[in-house]
């Protein structure tokens, strides 16, 4: 498949269907476990950067509480993503 197709695939697609795609992908090519870890980390990071590390917005397009985020990024990121009003 050309560049272009797949790029057009790609658009045309939902986010599910790549998701699907990436993990089956994945565990074909593995013979351990998908481990949640492994895909909530780069979400979340992602989704942190696109909203300018704004944690309310970040809980909001991830669909959790923003305790729930912020145990999530403690988790993950040790104090990178976790500010004080403090500071």
């Amino acid at each position: 498949m050309s560049a272009v197709s797949e790029e057009v695939r790609l658009q045309q697609d939902g986010l599910a269907e790549h998701v699907t795609r990436a993990v089956k992908t994945y565990l074909s090519t593995t013979s351990s476990k998908l481990i949640i870890e492994e895909v909530e980390a780069p979400l979340f990071r992602t989704v942190m950067e696109m909203t300018r590390y704004n944690q309310s917005r970040a809980a909001r397009v991830l669909g959790v509480s923003r305790g729930t985020l912020r145990t999530k990024l403690k988790r993950y990121f040790d104090e990178e993503f976790i500010g004080t009003r403090d500071e």
